[in-house]
């Protein structure tokens, strides 16, 4: 007989010899990790967008001093070079977001396939 030390792990961790439950198992723990990650990008986009409106504040206020002065000048070109990179951030943060819906989504399938079988 084969060893399988990581199904044997699994049926410890799910309480079952059953393969389909080792399956099921597996496969709702992946979408409950997801799940967090999700979470977690989806404060990050919220943290963003809050940066990136902040940012804009900065930018409209730094337009009322006198731009011909040195700091000012330096300083509103990093403003907007670092709004920039925030967008681009956000849209990357974003990119991510979609994926982990996408996987989430496939997690879900995959517990359903085992569900079958119960």
């Amino acid at each position: 007989m084969a060893s399988t030390p990581n199904f044997d792990e699994l049926k410890a961790l799910c309480g079952s010899d059953e393969i389909k439950d080792c399956f099921k198992f597996l496969f709702g723990q992946e979408e409950t990790l997801n799940d967090g990650f999700i979470r977690k990008v989806v404060e990050w986009c919220d943290g963003l967008h809050e940066k990136i409106a902040k940012f804009a504040d900065l930018l409209e206020e730094v337009r009322t001093f006198n731009v011909l002065d040195t700091v000012v000048a330096d300083g509103m070109e990093c403003l907007v070079e670092a709004q920039a990179s925030n967008g681009v951030i956000l849209q990357t943060v974003l990119r991510l977001l979609d994926v982990l819906r996408e996987a989430r989504d496939e997690k879900r399938r995959h517990v359903m396939v085992m569900e079958v079988y119960d």
